[in-house]
């Protein structure tokens, strides 16, 4: 609050909750919303439903600049191949229909809004692969050269701020890092920097069992560094990484933000 700042945390898929919100004008606005991996029921209703409420009510608070957090999961792809933000027209399963129609509310919600199509967060806490790998649970699927896509948590806010200072940006963008790698290369590059054993190879999950579908594609990020000018802190998934582990070694709790 002292920075200007007020976070508010509640359910947006009841209508009612937003009275926790003090009426008055807004100049950012920022919309992390999450399902909880609570199924199909619980998707549409944070991204449905609850989309439509957070665009009913930006549409009153006349708020300056908006960005909504969406996932690169909307890219169904599955041959490896690049894929831009133009990609995602033909959804093949219903939560990306569902979450295409909540980056369509939040962009119909006002004409400086800022859809940022975030691939697999880590950083501090985050990170699922990294974790397995680290308590011994990881595992190769496949072949292993399904392509990972990920972005540091430093870099995510960083493009959260440029957004929104660049008041007019109206758009969706990916926010990804520069460099796609396979599973098998990550986990090769995690053996040979820790000197921990590889991962054992397993089966490739089933897809008709998996619980989301098996994705295999390169997601590009030249639309966000071309329209607001964005460097990354971590270009690749070596730096942020390499900072990680020393932090683990270093018994660190958090590395603060980049400048």
């Amino acid at each position: 609050v002292k920075l200007g700042i007020r976070p508010v945390n509640l359910d947006i898929t009841r209508e009612t909750e937003f009275g926790k919100i003090i009426d008055g004008q807004y100049d950012w606005a920022v919309i992390a919303a999450s399902s909880t991996r609570g199924g199909e029921e619980a998707y549409r209703k944070v991204y449905g439903l609850g989309s439509k409420h957070v665009a009913q009510r930006l549409k009153t608070t006349g708020t300056q600049s908006v960005v909504f957090i969406s996932s690169t999961s909307v890219y169904q792809q599955t041959n490896g191949e690049s894929v831009s933000e133009n990609d995602a027209d033909t959804p093949q399963n219903i939560t990306t229909n569902i979450l295409l129609e909540a980056e369509q509310n939040i962009l119909e919600a006002g004409p400086a809004v800022a859809i940022l199509r975030s691939s697999g967060i880590y950083g501090p806490g985050r990170g699922h692969l990294f974790r397995q790998f680290m308590n011994g649970t990881a595992a190769i699927e496949g072949d292993g050269k399904r392509f990972l896509n990920m972005v540091h948590l430093d870099d995510l806010v960083k493009a959260i701020i440029l957004a929104l200072e660049l008041v007019g940006r109206h758009g969706i963008y990916n926010i990804t890092d520069d460099e796609p790698v396979t599973q098998l290369n990550f986990f090769k590059w995690l053996s040979k920097t820790t000197g921990r054993p590889m991962p054992p190879f397993v089966p490739e999950p089933n897809p008709s069992t998996a619980k989301r579908r098996i994705t295999n594609k390169r997601v590009s990020n030249k639309l966000i560094k071309k329209t607001f000018g964005l460097l990354l802190n971590y270009p690749t998934f070596r730096e942020g990484f390499t900072q990680e582990l020393d932090r683990l070694a270093n018994g660190k709790t958090r590395q603060p933000l980049s400048p």
